[in-house]
């Protein structure tokens, strides 16, 4: 790490040399250049040292926070049916999280009139990771779901109204994923600007994301206690899988979707039967996909596929509601 700070900064200094036998500048100028660089040189130390840490481009964001209570304006960033948001994080090095933002059709309209809409807050895998947001829209994502025609609805199993969801997944920029912090930043500046129904926010995640998932249970309990239910899809392994307790603890709802033939199936077995060691009110759910691998969100994500209680993940989500 020394080496590539001193191999960028000598870099720096080669390039104001450059310049300066390029353009023949006059020697006030060059003292003037040099005085500056002298000034400047612990700035730029702090923005080549992060940049350095975890090799990530600095990223460019279309949409503001401000925005989001404006998200049906004409004319604002989309892709894939979705708009691009920016969500702060609280992390030092990644202050801000690009995003994608489903709000359903008539949001505008029906959230003037005081309506509110259940959310949903996914965590995508490491393939989702980066600067591109064309990523999230790959390997078969909610949100490739959603740029593809699904408009976030379902049917409640237990009142028959449809209901319709507004769909948050932000890209976490490094190799990993975000975890319980930035979770809870993102959805304190989703609910302070967007009509949420507090008692149905539900959690997904998948493989890397899956990992951010289980931190959200088990890291910060006023984070837990947020989430009505959650779906842990071929989940990575969890830091602290002592504290899943906590998932009955607090009364929220979870199926566990792995395939039998991922790296994880164990962790989703054991995890599952944590939880229910203590006889939950609510006892967690494994949906085992047979001869499937580390690809079980490819079938969670799609409204068409069924879970174990015949019904879709949308639909099994609205079953729940934040006691």
């Amino acid at each position: 790490m020394q080496q590539s700070e001193h191999l960028k900064i000598q870099t720096l200094k080669k390039l104001v040399s450059d310049h300066q036998n390029f353009y023949s500048v006059p020697k006030p100028l060059v003292l003037l250049m040099k005085i500056l660089f002298k000034i400047f040189y612990p700035v730029l130390l702090f923005v080549v040292v992060p940049g350095c840490k975890k090799n990530i481009a600095a990223i460019s964001y279309d949409t503001s926070i401000a925005s989001l209570q404006n998200v049906s304006l004409p004319g604002a960033n989309k892709l894939g049916r979705q708009k691009i948001i920016t969500l702060s994080t609280g992390n030092r090095t990644y202050p801000t999280s690009q995003a994608l933002l489903w709000t359903p059709e008539d949001y505008k309209t029906n959230a003037k009139k005081g309506m509110t809409f259940p959310l949903i807050f996914n965590l995508y895998g490491q393939g989702q990771c980066g600067t591109d947001l064309n990523l999230l829209l790959k390997d078969s994502t909610m949100s490739q779901f959603i740029a593809n025609g699904f408009n976030a609805t379902a049917i409640n199993p237990l009142d028959s109204l449809t209901y319709a969801f507004i769909v948050c997944s932000p890209q976490c920029p490094t190799s990993w994923g975000w975890s319980a912090p930035q979770v809870k930043q993102m959805l304190s500046d989703l609910k302070s600007n967007l009509a949420i129904d507090t008692d149905r926010i539900y959690l997904t995640g998948f493989s890397c994301g899956g990992w951010g998932l289980w931190s959200c249970m088990t890291d910060d309990t006023s984070l837990t206690k947020q989430f009505a239910a959650i779906i842990s899809i071929s989940s990575a392994s969890a830091d602290h899988p002592d504290k899943i307790t906590y998932v009955d603890k607090y009364g929220i709802a979870c199926i566990n979707i792995c395939g039998d033939q991922d790296a994880f199936y164990s962790n989703a077995v054991s995890y599952t039967n944590i939880i229910n060691s203590n006889n939950p009110p609510i006892p967690a759910k494994l949906n085992t996909l047979h001869n499937v691998g580390h690809s079980a969100w490819r079938y969670a994500y799609d409204e068409n596929w069924k879970s174990m209680d015949s019904i879709n993940i949308y639909q099994w989500m609205l079953q729940y509601k934040r006691k």
